[in-house]
C-alpha cells in the first residue's frame, strides 16, 4: 500500500532554517508514500497542511510547499485517488516517482471524472499498461491537456498519416514535443503532402510517422529542405532509404555531417565512399563519433577486415561492439580453428543476422564438435 507521509508544522518551524526546511520535507516516496487500498476505500489522511513531498520524487521545498497548500484546499484525498489510478493503469512505483517528479500538478487533477477519460481513451487505441506509462512520462502535458479539444484532435491527425492504430501508438511513444504546437499539427499535414507529392508509398510514410514522429511534425521549411536534399543525393522516393536519409537531413546539421566524413576519411575512405555508403544505409552517420571509432578499430585492427569492405556493409556499424560484435566473432574464430566454417566466411553475414539465426546457424549446429561454443558466446 502507499501511505502519504503526513507531518504537521507549526509556522516558526517552516522558517526555522533552510535545513530544517529540507527535512521537514523529506518524502520516502517508496511503497509507503501514498495512502491508497487495492479496493475502492482510501485512507483519510491525517491532514495535508504540510505535505512531505520532497526527497524521493525530487520536488524542490518551495514547489513541495505551494502544492501541498492547494492540496489542503482543494482535496487533500485527491493524491490517493490518482497514485491508485495510474497504478491500475500500470504504472510501477519507480515510475510513479519519475512522474510525479515531472508533473507533480497530477496529484491536484480529479481522478474519476478528469485522469480516466483520458486514461480509458489510451487503451481504446491500443495503447497497453506497459506502453501508457511511458508515453506519459514520455509526454507529462497529455494529461493536463484536454480529451476533447487536444488529445482526441492530435490523434485524428496522426491516424490520418499512418494506416492503424497501431502504428499511431508507435508515433505516441517516438512522439516529439511539437506535437502540442498548433502549428506542428498543420506543418505536418503539409510535409506528409510533399512526401505524397512524390509518390512516396504510404507503408514509407507511416514509417517515419510512427518511428520519426519528430521528423513529420517539424517546421515545414526545415522539412522541405532536408527532401530537397535527399533528392539531390539520388534517393528513390518509392523506397524506404528515402525516408530514412530524410529524418537524418531533418535531424543533423551541417557541422556534425561532416565531423562524421572526417572520422571515416582517417580510416581511407573518400568523400564518395561517404556517401555511396549514405545511399546504402543513411543511418550510419547517426551513430556517435565515439562508437564510429572503437567499431572501426575492432573491425580493422581486430577482425581484419578493410575499411573498403566496410564501405560496402555500412548497416553493421550500427551493431552493438560488446553485445554483437565480440561474443558473435569469439565464436567464428573457433569455427575457423576447428575448420568447421571457411576461412573467407564474410563478417557481415555473422553480423547481420538476429540472435536466434546467428545461434541456430553458429552455435546449436555445432555443439557436439565444439561443446565450448556456447561458453565463448556467452563470456
Amino acid at each position: 500500500m502507499y501511505h502519504f507521509l503526513i507531518a504537521r508544522f507549526t509556522h516558526h518551524r517552516i522558517h526555522h532554517s533552510s535545513v530544517l526546511c529540507r527535512n521537514a520535507f523529506s518524502l520516502f516516496f517508496d511503497s509507503r508514500s501514498f495512502s491508497v487500498s487495492n479496493t475502492n476505500h482510501y485512507h483519510q489522511p491525517e491532514n495535508f497542511t504540510l505535505s512531505t513531498l520532497v526527497n524521493s520524487c525530487g520536488l524542490s521545498p518551495e514547489t513541495a510547499l505551494k502544492l501541498s497548500k492547494r492540496l489542503q484546499t482543494k482535496n487533500p484525498n485527491g493524491p490517493n485517488a490518482v497514485v491508485q489510478l495510474l497504478t491500475n493503469h500500470g504504472f510501477s512505483d519507480s515510475q510513479l516517482r519519475i512522474y510525479v517528479k515531472k508533473h507533480p500538478l497530477v496529484l491536484l487533477s480529479d481522478a474519476q471524472n478528469t485522469l480516466l477519460p483520458k486514461l480509458k481513451f489510451f487503451q481504446s487505441i491500443g495503447v497497453s499498461t506497459t506502453d501508457l506509462p511511458k508515453i506519459l512520462i514520455g509526454n507529462t502535458s497529455f494529461l493536463s491537456k484536454s480529451l476533447h479539444k487536444h488529445l482526441i484532435p492530435r490523434y485524428e491527425v496522426i491516424r490520418s498519416l499512418v494506416c492503424n492504430d497501431k502504428e499511431v501508438v508507435s508515433a505516441l511513444k517516438h512522439c516529439s514535443r511539437n506535437l502540442h504546437c498548433g502549428w506542428a499539427v498543420k506543418d505536418a499535414a503539409l510535409n506528409i503532402e510533399v512526401l505524397r507529392k512524390l509518390n512516396v508509398p504510404q507503408g514509407c510514410i507511416s514509417l517515419l510517422v510512427s518511428n520519426f514522429s519528430g521528423v513529420a511534425f517539424t517546421k515545414h521549411s526545415v522539412f522541405v529542405e532536408a527532401v530537397n536534399s535527399v533528392k539531390e543525393l539520388g534517393f528513390d522516393p518509392l523506397k524506404s532509404n528515402f525516408v530514412l536519409a530524410l529524418q537524418v537531413f531533418a535531424k543533423m546539421n551541417k557541422d556534425i555531417w561532416e565531423s562524421r566524413f572526417k572520422i571515416f576519411k582517417k580510416w581511407g575512405w573518400s568523400r564518395d565512399m561517404c556517401l555511396s555508403a549514405f545511399l546504402k544505409h543513411p543511418q550510419y552517420v547517426m551513430i556517435s563519433e565515439e562508437k564510429i571509432i572503437k567499431v572501426m578499430n575492432f573491425l580493422v585492427n581486430d577482425v581484419g577486415v578493410s575499411p573498403e569492405d566496410i564501405a560496402r556493409m555500412p548497416g553493421i556499424l550500427n551493431r552493438n561492439l560488446e553485445k554483437t560484435f565480440i561474443p558473435r566473432w569469439a565464436v567464428v574464430k573457433i569455427l575457423r580453428s576447428r575448420g568447421l566454417v571457411k576461412s573467407d566466411l564474410r563478417i557481415s553475414s555473422v553480423i547481420s543476422i538476429s540472435e536466434k539465426k546467428f545461434l541456430e546457424r553458429y552455435v546449436t549446429r555445432f555443439q557436439k564438435d565444439a561443446p565450448l561454443l556456447l561458453d565463448a558466446y556467452n563470456g
